[in-house]
């Protein structure tokens, strides 16, 4: 069930990492793209608003067909708007917002078909499918907008993001749903409260809405060629297919990990992780081979990172839950929050003061957080939480 996210994925990678690239190629600044790509990912954070629908009338296989269908077109305006800014941004918006709800419509309708015991193998598919569709369609996208007329390319794009959702007809039907979309929209604030009250909720938000899972460089990688003496051919292959087989070996190898371990150490492990790849990057020399070994190995613990985060997600939402479209589009959108933040931090310390300020920025709000969660307000929520139980 996790392939499907794929077009998630092919969104992703074409915001965070060909659109720097093709930016870059036109003269655009570290700081703008840095700024464009947090404005075209705000709806990880925000679409969970419109969640609701997910829950009204038509069962989640029509919502995720509909609304990757939507993403896929959305894509291909963008494409065509390369030369207009504005135009591409609105409309990169637009499709990461389409593609946000598929993601939670799919999501959603896990809880439903899956097992407890299956939610680290589901999550850690389900991030194969994001970061490395993410990986290769970047690359495949780079390739195909330098050979072909942008009209092509804006039909290819968009069809190679709606195959992956043919798999949607073989899993198990979801659950029908109960409440119309005025009943759910009036009681989105009765069940966030009832969400809220529950401590494993507060356990999931407190990790997730620091930085130390933001990963916030991913988007920025492919814009720093210049900086590493890298050239475009390298930074498209670095970013693209070589990043698609690290994270996905990272989310592959954090499977067993999550079954043997607290699957928040997992998580605030891999940020730490990721910081010392990025210190490293900002201390040694600025060549091509730093470059490399410090993007793979950054973006391998983000693998680490995210089937970590996606199976803590779904033992937090759990089977038979009427709202899970709604919870789970709560739980990514906290997800997200610091990735937005940190990217527009990030490159603005590059645009104010280079290259090594933006890489200690990103590491050091990873380890202070990490620091922060591990010796203060983990073990104040579990604390909390043993009071409510006794």
């Amino acid at each position: 069930m996790g392939l499907a996210n794929m077009p998630t994925g092919f969104v992703y990678g074409f915001i965070s990492t060909a659109m720097g690239i093709l930016l870059a190629a036109r003269g655009v600044s570290v700081g703008k793209v840095g700024a464009i790509s947090s404005v075209a990912f705000s709806p990880t954070f925000w679409a969970w608003l419109l969640a609701p629908v997910l829950d009204v009338r038509f069962t989640k296989r029509v919502y995720a067909h509909a609304f990757s269908t939507a993403a896929a077109v959305l894509l291909g305006l963008s494409v065509l708007s390369l030369g207009d800014l504005r135009i591409f941004t609105a409309t990169l918006t637009a499709s990461c917002a389409c593609v946000v709800l598929y993601t939670n419509a799919v999501q959603g309708w896990a809880p439903d078909a899956l097992g407890d015991a299956e939610y680290d193998a589901m999550s850690g598919w389900l991030n194969v499918a994001n970061l490395g569709a993410a990986g290769v369609f970047s690359a495949v996208a780079v390739v195909l907008m330098r050979c072909l007329p942008l009209g092509a390319v804006a039909v290819l794009l968009p069809l190679l993001v709606l195959a992956p959702t043919l798999l949607l007809r073989y899993f198990p039907a979801p659950r029908q749903p109960e409440g119309g979309l005025r009943e759910n929209f009036a009681g989105m604030a009765r069940s966030l409260r009832r969400v809220l009250s529950e401590g494993r909720v507060w356990v999931g938000l407190t990790i997730f809405l620091l930085p130390v899972g933001a990963f916030a460089l991913t988007n920025l990688f492919s814009t720093m060629g210049a900086d590493f003496r890298a050239s475009e051919a390298a930074v498209t292959e670095l970013n693209g297919p070589a990043v698609a087989v690290v994270c996905s070996l990272g989310c592959l190898l954090a499977i067993p990990l999550c079954k043997r371990f607290r699957r928040r150490s997992v998580y605030l492990i891999a940020g730490v992780g990721a910081a010392l790849a990025a210190t490293a990057m900002g201390l040694l020399p600025h060549t091509l081979m730093v470059y490399a070994v410090g993007l793979l190995a950054y973006n391998l613990f983000q693998g680490f990172n995210y089937t970590a985060a996606t199976a803590l997600e779904l033992e937090i939402v759990g089977p038979q839950n009427a709202l899970s479209g709604t919870m789970m589009a709560m739980l990514n959108a906290s997800v997200n929050v610091p990735i937005t933040g940190m990217t527009l931090l990030d490159s603005w310390a590059h645009d104010a003061h280079g290259l090594a300020a933006m890489l200690y920025t990103d590491a050091g709000a990873s380890v202070a957080t990490a620091l922060l969660l591990f010796a203060v307000a983990l073990p104040l929520v579990d604390r909390h939480l043993r009071k409510r139980l006794a």
